[in-house]
């Protein structure tokens, strides 16, 4: 599994608005599906990180699907144009 981060979000519950929009139907954690049963990545909204508060989005990728970034950074990127922050690592 890998993860990719969604940090310096303003407001988390915009965010959760977005993502249930993106996603529609699923909700903590919001399901990225290449088939009703076999999730690509899980997003979780987070409050903390390294210690500080900070709103982010965590989007872990299954290791089934190890290789399908593009698809996982697709959402975090249209979630970035509507909520703002950086994505990393």
């Amino acid at each position: 599994m890998k993860s990719h981060l969604l940090v310096g979000i303003a407001s988390e519950a915009l965010t959760r608005e977005v993502l249930r929009s993106l996603l529609p139907g699923q909700e903590e954690p919001w399901l990225l599906l290449a088939s009703a049963e076999d999730p690509i990545a899980y997003f979780s909204i987070g409050s903390e990180l390294d210690g500080e508060k900070s709103v982010h989005v965590q989007a872990d990728v299954s290791g089934r699907h190890y290789n399908e970034d593009i698809k996982v950074l697709e959402i975090l990127r249209r979630l970035q144009a509507s909520v703002g922050g950086v994505i990393g690592p």
